[in-house]
């Protein structure tokens, strides 16, 4: 065997054909991946991975593997040496086998100087080296695999002609009806097209290319290539016969079915971004039928976006290998924008740099769910404005676990759970917190909860509100009677969950731009003991915060137009979010207006601080005036030394009744002592969920309709209530974390001669070193 394999390479490497087709192959590779304006372009696609070269490899390998196996046997057929082959010491086996491996063995030395695109990535990536190794072995590793399959092809090819032509157009043809066939018929019978997909090497590539190892993939490319070699084996012995090659068949075809039960898959990406987390494999498991997803990620737009149409892509095909009910597609919303507007696909509008060059683009970063006639729509793009595309991207991709998950377990639930929203003591009204409810109301059932008028109603109320999952009191203004707040008590003691938004002061921003001047007070709502007994404390003093939003202020008049400019009001802190909760995780600054902070207390619940303020805070006790004038006082940052404050917590656990060791107000059969295992949030500023009116109708709770500023409120109201009624961890997938590599942009359109001239001709240079140096030693070794 080491004999055949010594002799054709040697056989390759004296004739300048076989340095022309690995020449081709690494200029076809490198003016595609660096010089060609297209979808392939490194350069212009700006991230630090190499994912373009494995997506062209198959159709490059489909060319080049056939013309290095095309002389295998086509050439002892036509010299007439194939009898001096079979009649040598050699067995049929180590014949095939050494062929096989020749060939197998060239197509590595043609994808060794691909190693210069590594060497590109690391030095233009942002920070350098800042690039994902993993994914890269893993990608080799599938396409070494696949250079195997296609050379087993290639191999029994060369043994049905003498014509090394033929066997070339036979090769690509059966290479090319393996690779894309099936795919191709998958999609004229959409009810078994993953079922014909597997029989394709298409499916199996694309997953381990990603650097995913799957063993499936693994034995289908082994057996895929052990068919193709016994095929040859055959033709060779002259003994091929049908019935042999449909018994082969079928055994390989048992073997990856026996593979599909039992299996290991190996994620070794850095950031095991392909890795499905045990709520969406529980999530997935339960389709008992058809689920439809259909993204409107389709068609001509950024490079950035090109990556979240790639990356969508691969996260639900890992999804549907769990679950073959999952239906995949993907649609171009061109001609379908007007209805896709209707059902709230709102299009998105970006600022696209390429080159060096602005420019506007439009798309509809949009998915829908349908699963039988329930229908849901998901957001691919964080809904507030980033800093950068990359950093949108960012987080575009880290969601996607998260809000496909989301969306699919809300789709799949019979009966939405139920959520309250307290009135009767004087909390906001409808139209101040439409903004956010609005939102809630696509995913849960909605509806109000009056305390008021209780005498005589006791017992129906407490049961009333016992069959509610969560209870919303926002800003209440009035204080709570005994019988209210037991009953809040015990609707946490059964079981329910709370989110909290309390003024303890009376202030209003309203008030004080009518007036420019107003009195702050403290506010009883005679809910101090009951939230002690849960180990919080929210103070009666206010929070001003260097780091603040703004506000506009009227700084004088250009004739009879008054001239306003927004200046930071230290009364509205700009507050941060946990980054290690699920929560608040990805969450820009949240505003809050005159707010209070928040003491913990010892007890035996959890507390998670979710919203806190910058180091330079400074208290302001209460009752004191506050003037819209100090707006131009001179900051002494020396008076703002209180250091952080916390505003919003996160309580978990068993929460002890205020009413524990107490005569009850009213006796029930319901009464709780401990409450199991429970969850509430307290936020210490009631505004913190009331949107602005524009034309008396709801303006978005996440924008200023003054300053146009951009807040977190709405999405971290919307992922609280999430959390609080979220039973499966589905909340926690917002902790994913995913690291998309980006080159150094400037430093690659600076340096874009440089890198394309390096990948075109350094692979070259080095194919040419290599050949003067082999036939240095093969003329030194025939002189002697």
């Amino acid at each position: 065997m080491l004999a055949i394999l010594n002799k054709e390479l040697n056989a390759f490497f004296s004739s300048t054909i076989g340095y022309l087709v690995i020449g081709v192959f690494l200029l076809f590779n490198g003016l595609f991946l660096f010089v060609f304006k297209d979808n392939f372009n490194i350069l212009n696609a700006g991230f630090a991975d190499i994912n373009p070269f494995f997506y062209i490899a198959p159709w490059v390998f489909l060319f080049l593997i056939p013309a290095i196996t095309m002389k295998s046997f086509a050439d002892e057929f036509s010299s007439g040496t194939i009898e001096i082959l079979k009649t040598s010491p050699l067995t049929f086996n180590q014949i095939i086998l050494g062929k096989f491996l020749a060939s197998l063995f060239l197509s590595i030395i043609a994808i060794l100087p691909t190693i210069s695109y590594i060497l590109t990535i690391y030095a233009l990536a942002n920070p350098v080296g800042n690039i994902d190794f993993g994914s890269i072995i893993g990608s080799y590793i599938g396409l070494i695999l696949l250079a195997a399959t296609y050379t087993g092809v290639g191999v029994f090819t060369a043994t049905l002609s003498r014509n090394q032509i033929i066997a070339f157009l036979l090769s690509v043809f059966v290479t090319f009806i393996l690779f894309f066939g099936f795919d191709a018929v998958a999609n004229l019978f959409e009810n078994n097209s993953t079922i014909i997909q597997q029989f394709g090497i298409q499916e199996h590539y694309k997953s381990i290319a990603r650097g995913v190892i799957d063993t499936r993939n693994v034995i289908y490319f082994i057996t895929i290539s052990f068919f193709f070699l016994f095929c040859a084996k055959k033709q060779l012995e002259n003994t091929f016969r049908i019935k042999k090659l449909v018994v082969i068949c079928i055994g390989c075809i048992l073997i990856n079915f026996i593979s599909n039960s039992f299996y290991k898959r190996f994620d070794i990406t850095s950031d095991k971004r392909f890795t499905l987390s045990k709520v969406t494999k529980n999530t997935i498991s339960s389709l008992d039928k058809a689920l439809h997803i259909t993204v409107y990620l389709e068609g001509d737009f950024p490079s950035e976006f090109k990556r979240l149409q790639t990356e969508t892509k691969q996260f639900l095909e890992e999804l549907s290998s769990e679950n073959k009910n999952l239906k995949i597609s993907f649609k171009n919303p061109d001609n379908i924008r007007e209805s896709l507007i209707k059902k709230g696909m709102m299009p998105s509008q970006l600022t696209v740099e390429e080159n060096g060059k602005l420019s506007e683009a439009i798309i509809f970063p949009w998915a829908e769910i349908n699963w039988g006639k329930k229908t849901r729509i998901v957001s691919l793009l964080p809904t507030t404005v980033l800093a950068s595309q990359e950093e949108q991207l960012q987080k575009a991709i880290e969601n996607l676990e998260h809000s496909f998950i989301d969306g699919i377990y809300t789709i799949l639930q019979n009966k939405g759970k139920k959520i309250g929203v307290i009135t009767g003591n004087g909390q906001l009204s409808d139209i101040y917190q439409y903004s956010y409810l609005s939102e809630v109301a696509k995913k849960y059932q909605l509806a109000k909860f009056t305390l008021r008028d209780l005498e005589g109603k006791e017992q129906q109320t407490l049961k009333d509100i016992l069959n509610l999952d969560l209870a919303i009191i926002a800003k209440p203004t009035e204080k709570f009677t005994e019988k209210e707040k037991f009953i809040l008590d015990q609707f946490i003691t059964n079981g329910g969950k709370t989110l909290w938004m309390i003024d303890n002061v009376q202030a209003d921003q309203d008030s004080l731009a009518a007036t420019g001047k107003m009195m702050v007070y403290p506010r009883d709502l005679n809910l101090t003991n009951l939230l002690f007994s849960y180990g919080v404390r929210i103070n009666n003093n206010l929070i001003k915060d260097l780091y603040a939003a703004d506000i506009p202020v009227a700084t004088g008049k250009v004739g009879n137009q008054t001239q306003f400019k927004n200046l930071a009001w230290y009364f509205h802190p700009l507050v941060s979010g946990n980054p290690n909760n699920a929560i608040t995780k990805n969450v820009i600054p949240v505003r809050l207006q005159f707010a209070n902070n928040i003491d913990t207390l010892p007890n035996n619940i959890k507390k998670t601080p979710l919203l806190v303020s910058s180091v330079l805070t400074q208290k302001i006790g209460t009752p004191t005036f506050i003037s819209l004038q100090s707006i131009a006082d001179e900051v002494v940052e020396k008076e703002y030394i209180s250091g952080n404050q916390v505003f919003a917590i996160l309580l978990e656990g068993n929460f002890n009744s205020a009413y524990k060791d107490r005569i009850l107000p009213f006796k029930t059969p319901y009464f709780q002592k401990v409450s199991k295992a429970n969850k509430m949030v307290i936020i210490a500023d009631g505004d913190i969920g009331k949107n602005q009116l524009l034309k008396n109708k709801p303006f978005d709770l996440s924008r200023d309709k003054w300053t146009n500023q951009e807040f977190g409120n709405k999405d971290f109201l919307l992922n609280t209530i999430d959390y609080l009624l979220d039973d499966n961890g589905i909340i926690n997938l917002r902790n994913k974390t995913v690291k998309i590599k980006m080159l150094d942009k400037q430093k690659a359109y600076s340096e874009r001669t440089f890198w394309q001239f390096f990948n075109v001709f350094l692979p070259l240079i080095l194919l040419f070193i290599f050949g003067c140096i082999f036939f240095y030693l093969r003329k030194r070794k025939y002189q002697k």
